[in-house]
């Protein structure tokens, strides 16, 4: 089993604030960054690193950016135009040009795509600017583009990007087209306001010409439906609520889409409490709201997180497929420079999807000396079967850090066959997909043995209690003393198995006997195991067993005293009912007999 990631570290010559990998290529990575509109002589740059080697990055191409500018806040990478690659970014324009009420903060750059042979010769990498705009309508001298997401692309389909404001007076979301590689320009789709800044959103194609965008502010998600001709407005889907018995509310810090039917978010308890992964489905229907489908809790050490990234590793091939059985793979960053693995499956029956399984893999700690500002997962495409030289599949996991280092991770990945599906003799093999090499922990094994010890105790202190509450064996707690009296009261014994009820011994005397049965006491005294006088039923005499009464005319407290007398011994209960007693003489149950049977009731 594998249980180590190896990792390629490279510090550059400026801090570092966000990255992202080329779509069809996981060994280019763009990075960006700068020290923004100073005088430090600290550069605003872009450069592109070459990751192919597990143990080593390099530099293949850098832009330095004016200084009279802001640094890159964000990137997003785009589809390739001729032999280019599109690089989106958040750049905000020099302060003169801002308080002018200009600024083009939505930059566009290509990245030159070499030929095969430059690839491995070392020629440098061109990076160029190809455009900027401003898509964000209310002119703020504070405001700059604070987020940055495109859909998952898909072959032959155009995407959604999505950028959003900080540090804005008036918030807003500005929603724009991407065409699909090799066809033409970008272009606006108009603009949202919200009432409040976004904290985070992501963007998801749910079919050939449809979108639907998600965003959350600190304690609320919204969802907003893009079709080819119309934007809808904001729909609240989900609330956090404080937890029973506090006040202050957990906040959102981060959020992706899983799928069009969910979203995974991070979540940051109040107070520096922790950090936990929280999963919904999303509603399906306007009336209702999105559902807590699964949920995690990050290590104790991390008390708050700085990022998020996702990545499917058995994406649908098209917005209109169904998306399958699939592994997610989840990293979170923390205030502590920690990246939390996680997994997470999804799984498909029927027309059903679950969420299942969210398990830690492995904390890689102390990957950056300062802040994580930027993290993203590399894609990941299946290696051919008819590969000459197959090498161990990965994906790769980017980072990069305010300490000017950016750092890769080969994550292993395996090849998993379902066990549930069936397989046909002479039919096609079962389907096979990619999980993580690294097995994902599951719930402490000591969490469980100690949940299970402390049930164990419970149910012996309540068993021993109850035991010594009935006089049963010897005394361990001494606690029958402290006990309710109704508690302590004996058990009442039940006749063994081979004990006749008072209707057999009735059945029994009219056999022999066609008189007057009676049901008297031993006028002796001599007395049963229970304490009472022992019960005879036969033929009655009154000059030697004295005046008897039938079951008719005795006083309804004379009939209480027999049936709890008969109940006692086991010869009666409720279910036989009176009619058993009718024509029956009973013999006296007062005075010197009365007391012994109520003292014994």
């Amino acid at each position: 089993m594998v249980n180590r990631i190896p990792s390629a570290t490279i510090t550059l010559s400026y801090p570092l604030y966000s990255c992202a990998f080329d779509p069809t290529d996981p060994s280019r990575l763009v990075v960006a960054g700068g020290g923004g509109p100073s005088r430090s002589g600290v550069s605003n740059k872009i450069t592109l690193l070459n990751t192919s080697n597990p143990t080593e990055l390099s530099e293949t191409g850098e832009l330095t950016l004016s200084p009279n500018e802001d640094n890159v806040t964000n990137l997003a990478i785009g589809p390739r135009k001729d032999r280019n690659l599109t690089v989106f970014a958040g750049v905000n324009s020099s302060l003169e040009e801002i308080k002018k009420g200009k600024n083009e903060h939505f930059r566009i750059f290509g990245i030159n795509q070499p030929a095969k042979a430059a690839k491995t010769s070392g020629v440098r990498i061109s990076i160029s600017e190809v455009s900027r705009h401003a898509l964000f309508v209310h002119k703020d001298a504070s405001t700059y583009q604070r987020l940055l997401r495109l859909s998952h692309p898909y072959d032959n389909f155009p995407q959604l990007g999505a950028v959003a404001t900080g540090f804005a007076h008036e918030p807003e979301i500005a929603l724009f087209d991407v065409p699909c590689a090799g066809g033409g320009r970008w272009k606006s789709r108009g603009t949202l306001d919200i009432p409040k800044e976004a904290m985070d959103l992501d963007v998801v194609q749910t079919g050939p010409d449809t979108y639907q965008l998600a965003y959350c502010d600190d304690h609320d998600i919204f969802t907003v439906e893009v079709s080819k001709t119309e934007i809808s407005e904001p729909k609240l889907v989900y609330t956090i609520t404080p937890d029973e018995g506090a006040t202050a509310k957990a906040s959102f810090k981060s959020l992706r889409y899983l799928t069009p039917g969910f979203l995974i978010t991070v979540i940051n308890k109040p107070s520096h409490q922790g950090v936990a992964l929280h999963g919904y489905r999303l509603p399906a229907k306007d009336q209702e709201n999105a559902r807590l489908a699964i949920r995690a809790r990050l290590p104790k050490g991390v008390s708050r997180a700085t990022g998020l990234a996702v990545r499917n590793l058995s994406p649908a091939s098209s917005p209109s497929d169904k998306q399958g059985e699939t592994q997610f793979v989840i990293a979170v960053a923390g205030i502590d420079s920690s990246i939390s693995l996680f997994t997470l499956d999804h799984k498909a029956a029927a027309n059903v999807d679950l969420l299942a399984d969210l398990a830690p893999v492995q904390v890689l700690k102390g990957v950056h000396a300062s802040n994580i500002t930027g993290l993203t997962f590399s894609s990941f495409t299946p290696p051919k079967s008819s590969s000459k030289t197959p090498s161990e599949p990965s994906i790769k996991l980017a980072s990069v850090a305010v300490g000017c280092t950016a750092v890769v991770h080969d994550i292993p990945l395996k090849k998993h066959i379902d066990k549930a599906s069936s397989e046909r003799k002479g039919g096609p093999p079962r389907p096979s997909r990619y999980v993580l090499a690294l097995k994902s922990k599951g719930e402490s094994p000591l969490t469980i043995i100690t949940l299970l010890t402390i049930v164990v105790l419970i149910l012996a202190l309540v068993g021993q209690t109850f035991l010594e509450a009935k006089d049963i064996g010897t005394p361990v707690l001494g606690v029958r003393p402290y006990l309710p009296t109704s508690w302590t009261k004996p058990f009442r014994k039940v006749p063994a198995t081979n004990e006749k009820t008072i209707k057999d011994l009735l059945s029994d005397a009219n056999t022999h006997h066609s008189q007057p049965l009676v049901i008297r006491h031993d006028e002796t005294g001599e007395g049963s195991v229970e304490g009472l006088p022992s019960l005879h039923v036969g033929i009655h005499n009154e000059e030697v067993h004295g005046p008897a009464t039938s079951w008719e005319d005795l006083e309804p407290k004379e009939r209480h005293l027999w049936k709890e007398r008969l109940k006692k011994t086991g010869h009666w209960v409720e279910g036989m009912g009176e009619t058993i007693f009718q024509g029956v003489l009973f013999g006296e149950i007062g005075g010197a007999i009365g007391n012994i049977v109520g003292e014994a009731l």
